[in-house]
């Protein structure tokens, strides 16, 4: 890349649309419905039990299929059927590796009241005004939340580069390498967490009817501002997924032994 290159952030914003919010939160939606009417379905009879597989085969189905659909056009890839169902089976094995994963950072966050206690207690006399046990547990906490989003992160990129990318390897380690990257995703999540706990977390006290009001347009924002977290998370690596696949085509197209374009000849060509 050049230095007229645009940086990875500019590309992704350029991405970014009020077109692919809205459909992300059409999916999102999509999800949630079905995930609602399989929790309701019985399991009193064989019948049952086989409707609620099928429906959660449903669910999965539609949820990765919509996803995928949304990588490959972040990416500028044809939605084919061979590339829909790679992108489901992606993320239906990252939705249980991430489960997994949560499982393990919360046994641990289970146990940050006796770690903030043994932090503070170890703290000189002085710095344990600021060093409070209840700033230690914040902090401890921030921790945790921001490893499950980095954990979501690294699997995100897993499922775009083996979706969208002709050269997932190659895509994965780009986007690994970037600072943006991990910037984005960070900053991500501090703001995803800090103010949807904040904003659900406020209520206006004014009545009933003001009450529901104020939680309507407070959980619309959330929805929006989470969404576009998420969207721009995704154009972030469809750029360095767009970027390693077009790097991979210029060294394949160019022959071992002559200059890359962009380097200076010496000798005009005949």
């Amino acid at each position: 890349m050049n230095d007229n290159t645009p940086s990875v952030l500019r590309s992704a914003l350029g991405l970014l649309s009020i077109r692919l919010v809205l459909l992300q939160i059409a999916v999102a939606l999509a999800i949630a419905i079905l995930f609602a009417l399989w929790l309701h379905v019985p399991d009193a009879s064989g019948f049952e039990v086989a409707a609620s597989v099928i429906l959660a085969l449903v669910v999965i189905a539609v949820g990765g299929a919509g996803e995928s659909a949304l990588m490959l056009r972040l990416a500028g890839r044809e939605r084919t059927i061979g590339r829909l169902l790679r992108g489901t089976l992606l993320l239906a094995v990252a939705v249980a590796l991430w489960l997994v994963w949560r499982w393990i950072t919360g046994s641990e966050q289970a146990k940050d009241p006796l770690r903030a206690g043994y932090f503070n207690s170890q703290l000189p006399h002085a710095l344990r005004y600021y060093f409070t046990y209840g700033r230690i547990s914040m902090w401890l906490d921030w921790t945790w939340t921001v490893l499950e989003w980095l954990g979501a992160g690294v699997l995100a990129m897993v499922i775009f580069a083996g979706t969208a990318s002709t050269r997932p390897l190659r895509a994965f380690v780009r986007a690994a390498r970037s600072g943006t990257w991990w910037l984005v995703v960070v900053i991500g999540a501090i703001l995803a967490t800090t103010l949807t706990s904040k904003i659900m977390g406020w209520t206006p006290g004014h009545g009933l009817r003001r009450e529901m009001l104020s939680l309507i347009l407070r959980m619309s924002f959330v929805v929006l501002l989470d969404t576009v977290l998420v969207c721009l998370v995704l154009s972030v690596i469809a750029i360095l997924v767009r970027r390693a696949d077009a790097l991979g085509l210029a060294i394949q197209s160019t022959p071992a032994g002559t200059p890359d374009d962009s380097q200076s000849r010496t000798v005009e060509n005949p």
